[in-house]
């Protein structure tokens, strides 16, 4: 797949016309078959994202200059304080001229994570420039930058919606630089564009999704997962799908997270969690003679895909003891805090009346 301008030379400006759209990209990888993966169920029995040409017609790749498109919006990745450093953020000043950064600083001034904030184009090809700040990513607070991500691209592309914006110059708005992933961003990036194209089309001409070079690669696979071309590409989708694809918007679907109040910790293992053990441990002794495990022999690939090795029954039982019991910790330090602050409160009352 080849997008990158001819000869290297960058043109003054890209109509979104002269991009070839995701639906005309000619099927180049030869698909697998898990016809023969007998006891080995697909992840999804119907592909929860169908092959719709409307919707892949509205998707055009683009791995060029981001500040040469010319479109209603071009999308700025950025940091708080919009004044980020990146080769991509050059560009776009670069060519905005000076007037861009006069209206950062006297109007703007800051945009927090996960939020979009407006400026006009100035000297750009484009109308608008839809700033927006992606999160940090730490392994502590996964859910976190998941959620934060999420909301980066949704709220572009809803902040497009709302100002009738309908061609978009959409890049990459997690970064390595921040310590995320290429491959989870990737997978949070694809479901939330395809959702927003479900449920507003009709508000879009054209997003031209904006890749590096170094992004290509994992785009390239994760694409038809997402975008699927042909019944073939949709029914591969089924098995290579991670579980989980998010919510009606694409947002990360959480695990209940709610503390609850037992008598005994230790009884970690309630009747809703409980766990066969016998199935697991010989699902997990016998691993590689499963005919599906044994078609994985691209490992690269299956990291993209989402999937991770499945966890020892053991660990797990482990550690919902452990989470349990610590969770019933910091609820009787909070309980035993809370009396005594009312002790002290009832205390200070007394002496000043006194």
């Amino acid at each position: 797949m080849r997008l990158m301008e001819p000869l290297g030379v960058a043109p003054d400006m890209v109509e979104t016309g002269a991009l070839k759209k995701w639906s005309d990209f000619p099927v180049q990888h030869r698909f697998t078959d898990y016809s023969n993966s007998i006891g080995e169920p697909t992840h999804h029995t119907i592909s929860p994202f169908p092959c719709q040409p409307a919707i892949n017609n509205k998707l055009a790749l683009w791995t060029g200059d981001i500040s040469v498109l010319q479109v209603d919006a071009v999308v700025n990745s950025t940091n708080e304080t919009m004044d980020d450093n990146s080769p991509m953020c050059q560009r776009i000043f670069a060519r905005a001229g000076s007037a861009l950064k006069m209206e950062i600083f006297s109007e703007i001034k800051e945009c927090k994570t996960g939020e979009v904030r407006v400026t006009q184009a100035h000297a750009l090809p484009a109308r608008f420039i839809i700033h927006t700040v992606g999160p940090v990513y730490n392994v502590k607070y996964q859910t976190a930058a998941q959620n934060t991500l999420h909301c980066c691209y949704r709220n572009v592309l809803q902040k497009a919606r709302e100002l009738g914006l309908r061609t978009i110059a959409l890049p990459v708005i997690n970064s390595v630089r921040r310590n995320y992933p290429p491959d989870a961003g990737a997978h949070i990036a694809l479901r939330t564009i395809r959702r927003f194209l479900e449920q507003y089309g009709d508000s879009v001409t054209c997003i031209v999704f904006v890749l590096e070079p170094c992004d290509l690669g994992i785009y390239e696979v994760l694409l038809p997962l997402y975008f699927p071309r042909n019944l073939a590409e949709q029914d591969n989708a089924c098995w290579q799908l991670p579980n989980d694809i998010g919510g009606m918007d694409g947002e990360p679907l959480l695990p209940d997270r709610q503390i609850r109040i037992i008598d005994n910790p230790q009884h970690a293992l309630h009747g809703d969690e409980s766990v066969e053990l016998s199935a697991q441990l010989e699902t997990s002794v016998n691993i590689g003679e499963h005919a599906f495990a044994q078609m994985q022999g691209d490992l690269d690939r299956q990291r993209l895909l989402g999937e991770r090795p499945p966890a020892d029954p053991l660990a797990d039982i482990m550690l919902k003891q452990m989470q349990q019991k610590e969770r019933y910790d910091i609820l009787k330090i909070s309980i035993g805090l809370f009396y005594w602050m009312k002790m002290i409160a009832k205390f200070i009352d007394l002496y000043y009346r006194g």
